[in-house]
């Protein structure tokens, strides 16, 4: 099963151009195992617009029959949807966030400032959240710093550059790095943002913000395969 935005359930006939006569319980293993490859192939193909379902008359199925769906399949299609929901919110409360804290710093309200802090640390931030949203990266980077480079400055600023280098340092765990040194994180980053942001330039906005990790990774590896035939031609 696989969802598409813009509200769309399709299905993926597995036994899709299935032979009639497999030898034995090892070759019909053998060919469920491929099948199944395929199958979730065409499901991170679908899911991030890059496939339509047209394309594969008969073996994509749209609105299937609930009945042609199995119960472990119905259920992780469930949860899995659970989850993109919960995702996407989070998202969206970690840029309203961030445009909230702007706001608090320009009209100086501490107090209000310290609660959203509070709120961003409580989210469960990912990876695909941070590429899609360089500018947050960036603008956090920078609090770090926030009041100057001064010898002296009061304990309000202080507050608002510990609490900016805690989430930082959450940014750097995100993406594997030590979040107590001063490593090659940024200049890292930015090269992953650009990345994703070339992979993606031809994408509609919709696929661009559901588009989850399995999703990116199928991306870079088609990429890769492309470029790498390329090559060789």
């Amino acid at each position: 099963m696989a969802f598409v935005p813009v509200s769309k359930t399709l299905g993926i006939d597995i036994e899709w151009n299935k032979p009639k006569n497999l030898r034995n319980a090892a070759a019909r293993k053998t060919w469920l195992k491929k099948a199944l490859v395929e199958a979730k192939q065409i499901k991170l193909d679908l899911e991030s617009g890059r496939l339509k379902a047209h394309e594969m008359p008969g073996r994509i199925i749209e609105n299937p029959d609930r009945k042609l769906i199995s119960e472990v399949e119905a259920h992780r299609f469930e949860k899995e949807l659970l989850k993109r929901e919960k995702s996407l919110l989070t998202e969206r409360d970690f840029i309203d966030l961030f445009g909230e804290l702007e706001h608090c710093l320009t009209s100086w309200d501490l107090q209000k400032c310290r609660a959203i802090f509070c709120k961003m640390k409580r989210l469960k931030i990912t990876k695909m959240m941070l590429l899609r949203n360089p500018d947050c990266v960036h603008k956090m980077r920078v609090l770090r710093d926030f009041g100057g480079d001064v010898k002296e400055f009061n304990e309000d600023d202080m507050s608002i550059r510990q609490n900016a280098t805690e989430l930082y340092a959450n940014f750097k765990k995100i993406f594997g790095k030590n979040p107590d040194t001063e490593d090659s994180f940024w200049s890292d980053f930015c090269e992953q943002a650009e990345t994703f942001k070339v992979l993606t330039k031809d994408m509609r906005k919709i696929f661009r913000t559901t588009l989850c990790d399995q999703g990116y990774k199928r991306l870079q590896d088609t990429k890769a395969s492309t470029s790498a035939a390329s090559k060789v031609s």
